[in-house]
């Protein structure tokens, strides 16, 4: 047993020269099991001699050279061992192991960080560019290129998934580099995890493609507002260049912010624990006695350095949402400038007239941004307290067992969620009626509410239309980041050596969450600059007793001809 163990742990990483060549130290050259290991290593191929990798193939060694290993072991003395299919057996458990799996993940997103920035990072920075360009140029045809686009690449990223599952060709993802017994298979459990993936992955496309296909006609009815936003960005092209400061900023802050945080992690003090046989506790989720605090050291927080955590977290919340805030306001003043300035005069409009946004935010709105800010992170903080109670009340199994205590404990949750998002549309739309008016936070909201109640027909239908053909886009931009990171995982630098990695799963979802988050940023724009316009039109609208005199007429034959309502709802009626 001990001579098969040795042989694994030399072989596994054995120390190399520049040549490649395995190197022994001197002094174990003489003892009996290297004598015998030099002999194994000669009747291997030489390819099993390099440790390409931390998941070395080492099991055909195990295989290959288990009696010559028994016999250098029963020279040695030692007795004689039947272990050997145990032994095989133990391996593939070792590495199917849960923890090994989950190192090995975050070993994959390590070494594929190139992969991030490229394909997280810098590709959905600048095709979210092009379809700003695309967008402003092209709108008539955007809903049709944005569909088909998005069935092409939710197919292909879908096949992609299947050749690295082994279900198409032969190209089925390992955790074990090198060659090995053909009749002895090691499946790790990434294969199992991308195969579930795979599966997940065909029915979000059989979905998808059904849904966009149903939908592209109701698309292609309503792009008139489209149309009046991509004007707008065509005259005010500051508006492309904006989101990349947003960006960059927090960018910096979470940087800063992430510093701050492991100096306050780390800034407890370790004390040595009790030893006293009464420092043991019942857990009541595991329902036996814990004993692992007691004798050795743990880390404890002094109660300001509590109270400075909880603060800086809450800090984070504040000042993203600040950050989004004071970026949404400074567009819808850009936006509000074109659609107030006279259809005669309107190419008059300054190119850096999202300058004066700011500018104009600075001096009159800073505070009103602040406040609302804040109270979106105080009810965010709120739900977050109340979502890590409620885990900790299922782990210690202490929810209620009652129908009525299950139905108050899941209706509160769904409650904060709703009060949630019903604050964040009605700031949304208060940071709009702010730029558009110069009113305080609470007049705004109150203005903007009403705003959308009284023409909640006409808001809802270019709303409709709005979120369909922008997540179309996102989804577009994230999935080719998706499709990229294939491409340049599949490469052999990521295939073999050192880099090689034991499955695409966690970099290539990493790269489609972080091409999503940019793609967001990006067109936010629009989706600001579109409400901005509805709510600038529905304010004209008030003002001038129903009939808007500030409206482009591109933007009245949507929101003010009924048979077009009638075609949106599919209630029939006169084309």
């Amino acid at each position: 047993m001990l001579g098969v163990f040795v042989c694994w742990t030399v072989l596994r990483c054995p120390k190399m020269d520049s040549t490649g060549s395995v190197i022994i130290p001197r002094e174990k050259l003489a003892s009996p099991w290297m004598i015998g290991l030099i002999e194994i290593m000669i009747t291997l191929n030489s390819s099993h001699l390099r440790c390409k990798t931390p998941l070395f193939n080492f099991w055909d060694l195990v295989t290959l050279s288990y009696f010559l290993v028994q016999r250098h072991w029963q020279q040695m003395g030692g007795v004689n061992i039947n272990e050997g299919i145990l032994i095989e057996k133990s391996i593939p458990q070792s590495i199917n192991a849960q923890t090994s799996v989950l190192k090995r993940y975050v070993a994959d997103v390590g070494k594929s960080w190139p992969v991030l920035i490229v394909c997280g990072g810098l590709l959905p920075l600048f095709l979210s560019i092009i379809w700003l360009l695309l967008i402003r140029h092209f709108v008539a045809a955007m809903p049709w290129i944005t569909v088909a686009l998005f069935n092409i690449l939710i197919i292909s990223v879908t096949i992609f998934y299947y050749l690295k599952a082994g279900w198409i060709g032969h190209d089925a993802i390992s955790p074990i580099i090198g060659e090995h017994d053909p009749y002895y298979h090691v499946s790790g459990r990434e294969l199992h995890h991308l195969r579930a993936v795979t599966v997940l992955m065909t029915f979000i496309m059989t979905v998808s493609i059904l849904a966009s296909v149903a939908i592209v006609r109701r698309i292609l009815m309503e792009t008139s507002v489209l149309k009046v936003a991509a004007k707008v960005i065509g005259e005010v092209y500051a508006l492309i260049i904006f989101p990349i400061v947003s960006y960059t900023i927090l960018a910096i802050f979470y940087m800063f912010w992430l510093s701050a945080t492991l100096n306050l992690f780390s800034s407890g003090r370790v004390l040595q624990n009790n030893c006293s046989s009464n420092c043991c506790t019942y857990d009541l989720a595991l329902k036996k006695v814990n004993c692992d605090r007691c004798c050795g050291y743990s880390f404890h927080y002094s109660p300001h350095i509590g109270v400075a955590i909880f603060f800086h977290l809450f800090g984070l919340y504040w000042a993203t949402q600040f950050f989004i805030a004071c970026s949404s306001t400074v567009v819808a003043g850009a936006v509000t400038s074109y659609y107030w300035t006279p259809n005669e005069i309107s190419t008059e409009v300054p190119f850096l007239s999202v300058f004066a946004s700011l500018k104009r935010f600075i001096r009159y709105s800073l505070g009103s941004i602040a406040l609302g800010s804040l109270i979106v992170s105080f009810v965010e903080s709120i739900r977050s307290i109340l979502e890590s109670v409620c885990r900790k009340l299922k782990v210690s199994s202490t929810v209620p067992d009652g129908f009525f205590g299950k139905m108050i404990f899941h209706s509160s949750q769904f409650f904060l969620i709703c009060i949630e998002w019903t604050i964040k549309s009605v700031n949304r739309n208060a940071y709009i009626m702010i730029a558009i008016t110069g009113r305080s936070f609470c007049q705004a909201s109150v203005v903007a509410t009403e705003l959308i109640f009284n023409n909640i027909l006409r808001i809802g239908k270019v709303n409709v239309i709005r979120d369909i053909v922008l997540s179309l886009g996102k989804l577009c931009i994230s999935l080719s980041s998706a499709l990229f990171a294939f491409f340049m995982l599949d490469a052999h630098k990521y295939r073999s050596s050192h880099n090689k990695i034991s499955s695409p799963l966690f970099p290539v979802l990493a790269c489609w969450a972080l091409g999503y988050v940019v793609a967001t940023l990006f067109f936010a724009v629009i989706e600001m600059s579109i409400e901005t316009i509805i709510l600038s039109f529905c304010q004209d609208s008030e003002e001038h007793e129903g009939d808007a005199q500030y409206a482009p007429p591109l933007l009245m034959e949507t929101l003010d001809d009924q048979s077009e309502m009638q075609k949106l709802t599919g209630s029939g009626g006169p084309s």
